[in-house]
């Protein structure tokens, strides 16, 4: 590959990262905050969601608001989508009570 065709793979490469990391959920509906986030689901969403979500998880109560949909995204593997989390940080988000 030349240098021209280099240029234009890494390119490429560095959109498709930025897209997958345009999310923003100022207008997804929050819920109730039912069980506030501890410590642990603090590290494990700020260690690996805030690469892309660096303006929805700033508080606790953010991130208790939008539970029902952070676990639901991780279960499925929805999230993150760069990267991939550790067991341990799985196992302390889907687990949230």
């Amino acid at each position: 590959m030349n240098l021209k065709g280099k240029r234009a793979f890494i390119s490429a490469v560095v959109c498709a990262v930025m897209i997958g990391c345009i999310p923003n959920l100022k207008n997804v509906p929050r819920e109730k905050c039912t069980a506030m986030p501890d410590d642990n689901v603090v590290k494990a969403i700020h260690d690996n969601c805030i690469k892309c979500h660096t303006k929805d998880f700033n508080t606790k109560e953010d991130i208790c608001g939008l539970r029902g949909r952070i676990i639901e995204q991780v279960r499925t593997g929805k999230m993150p989508k760069i990267g991939k989390l550790w067991p341990s940080y799985y196992k302390t988000i889907v687990e949230w009570k």
